[in-house]
């Protein structure tokens, strides 16, 4: 080592005036003299380390809560409850948005043309089973590896945020399916809808939960095109005979989900 930094070069560097090139060799010289950084300790401000240092603790202490957090801690719902809940990607604002733009088309065109009525029905039932989708699971979930590593029971948080989505999702598309139809026809795709997220938690067990909403989904479009195809009136998936299916299919679902041996295998999901 032949030179060391002088007191003008520390205090230069100290306070931010020293750059480019001379800056990039004192930060050289610093990582190997050790007592040039003994000078640069005692000359740097230390009202700037201690503000950013103190941000650093707040963010990791006391992090912001997000307007879902919030609104669920309102509710009275528990703070690691609501903060394992406001991480939901289907909850986001991102998601939220396209579901509202998506509905508010539909409602537009099923108002314009009575055809379109018919497609808001049949679209309608899969947009509970989307939100699903995205509500927990490897890829999906920006929490998912770190829920799994803490003793978190799997079933209360799967079940917790299918609920919350399912409630969100629901109210919304409900809220939007009075305005395009009227009577009956407003609600005709509820019990459609909850008989398809009771078999999307059942397949949840055997595959992921995403790929059990995309199967659901997958064989209600099937049923649907299977019955233009005989042209048929898909109206008539919504008829009394299919609402009593669905009530079956909905309360053996979630007959299953809520069975002890059930709440112990979901504990086991990946």
């Amino acid at each position: 080592m032949t030179w060391h930094l002088d007191p003008a070069q520390v205090r230069g560097y100290a306070d931010g005036t020293t750059g480019g090139a001379r800056a990039a060799s004192v930060e050289a010289h610093l990582l190997a003299c050790a007592d040039c950084r003994g000078l640069l300790a005692a000359a740097a401000p230390t009202d700037r380390l201690t503000a950013v240092w103190n941000a650093v603790q707040e963010t990791v202490d006391s992090p912001r809560r997000s307007w879902i957090e919030q609104l669920l801690i309102r509710a009275r719902v528990p703070e690691d409850d609501a903060r394992l809940l406001a991480a939901t990607p289907a909850l986001q604002a991102s998601w939220l948005l396209a579901l509202v733009g998506v509905l508010a088309f539909a409602t537009a065109a099923a108002g314009a043309d009575d055809r379109w009525l018919r497609i808001f029905l049949v679209v309608a039932p899969l947009v509970p089973v989307l939100g699903v989708a995205g509500a927990y699971g490897r890829g999906i979930d920006p929490t998912y590896e770190l829920t799994r590593a803490t003793p978190y029971p799997t079933v209360r948080l799967l079940l917790l945020r299918v609920v919350a989505v399912l409630t969100v999702s629901v109210i919304v598309t409900a809220a939007f399916s009075s305005v395009a139809t009227q009577g009956w026809d407003a609600l005709a795709w509820l019990l459609p809808s909850l008989a398809m997220v009771g078999l999307v938690l059942v397949l949840s067990r055997v595959v992921d939960l995403p790929l059990a909403a995309g199967a659901v989904a997958l064989v209600y479009v099937i049923a649907v095109f299977g019955l233009l195809l005989r042209r048929r009136d898909v109206v008539d998936l919504f008829a009394r005979s299919g609402q009593l299916v669905s009530l079956c299919v909905a309360a053996a679902c979630l007959a299953v989900v809520l069975s002890p041996a059930r709440r112990a295998a979901f504990r086991r999901v990946p």
